[in-house]
């Protein structure tokens, strides 16, 4: 989990799995069976990986688009096997060996491994970590704290540079965010803004003491961004860029329709992974309401109509 010892996470507080690995299983592993079985050893697929993630994430009630951002953070190609240890991590979510989970498990099972990292990120979230006024676990803004914390509330994360009241672009959560930003939206969103000052943290630049925190609750008056994996069937979306292409298939290597800003969609069914490449958003089955506009369109491209 990166750069924090785990006497430091203790310091902030124990906890215990969310939920056992074996009820992991049944919760998210079992949607993924279409990708294969898992085999000692061997790394999923990028998609079955993808699938694992996201079904974990949401059965959590964490935005996916979280859950994948830290599992690249921590691991940049979503592998469990073959991977050189950071700091004891272990596995895709780089794990330490925390009371109450198995080292040979967190290391050699994936399921398992995920469940872990997926628990201690919700467990984060619970734990006493500023949080936006009014928003729940669905906006995906609300996370900025608990990513910190996966990481460690220490001065290296803190969200601004004290001497200078900069932003820390190299602490843990901005990275994580940063990837949000890149991976699952393409580029085509930016992030809502904290409105932050030196105040807010008070901690020594030397010391690896936790950041007391000063503020815990920040009003943002502007929208923030829910997760885009909760479209239903019959759900109205709107495009969110110049060009949203709809795909007659859910891959980029295809012909495509052009849908342009603002053009109202609706969802024909539950998203699915990309069927070759790398990508972490998902496809929507869509069509506009004359049908002369039906496929596939990124969720990177597309929000709910109010």
């Amino acid at each position: 989990m990166g750069k924090i010892s785990l006497a430091a996470v203790l310091a902030f507080g124990l906890f215990q799995p969310a939920i056992s690995a074996d009820a992991a299983v049944t919760e998210f592993s079992s949607k993924c069976t279409k990708y294969g079985v898992l085999k000692p050893n061997v790394n999923p697929s990028f998609q079955h990986m993808n699938c694992l993630l996201t079904n974990a994430a949401l059965a959590a009630n964490i935005p996916p688009e979280v859950v994948k951002a830290v599992a690249t953070q921590e691991n940049g190609k979503w592998q469990q096997f073959g991977i050189k240890p950071v700091d004891s991590g272990l596995g895709l979510m780089q794990v330490t060996n925390y009371p109450g989970y198995s080292k040979d498990k967190l290391k050699n099972d994936v399921i398992y491994n995920i469940n872990a990292g997926v628990s201690i990120l919700s467990k984060k979230y619970d734990d006493n970590v500023p949080k936006i006024k009014g928003a729940g676990r669905n906006m995906i803004e609300n996370w900025y704290f608990p990513v910190m914390a996966y990481n460690g509330i220490k001065p290296v994360n803190s969200p601004l540079i004290q001497a200078t009241g900069k932003k820390n672009t190299k602490a843990y959560q901005e990275e994580v965010f940063s990837k949000i930003v890149k991976n699952s939206w393409m580029e085509s969103e930016n992030l809502t803004p904290f409105s932050f000052t030196t105040q807010d943290f008070i901690y020594d630049p030397k010391s690896s003491q936790n950041i007391v925190f000063r503020k815990m609750e920040y009003a943002i008056k502007d929208a923030l961004h829910p997760t885009a994996y909760h479209f239903k069937a019959g759900d109205k979306v709107t495009v969110t860029v110049k060009s949203g292409n709809v795909r007659v298939h859910p891959d980029t290597k295809n012909s495509k329709k052009n849908a342009g800003r603002n053009t109202v969609l609706f969802i024909r069914g539950d998203f699915v992974y990309d069927k070759s490449m790398a990508n972490q958003f998902v496809w929507y089955p869509v069509r506009t309401a004359d049908q002369k506009i039906k496929g596939y369109i990124s969720s990177a491209y597309i929000k709910k109509l109010k």
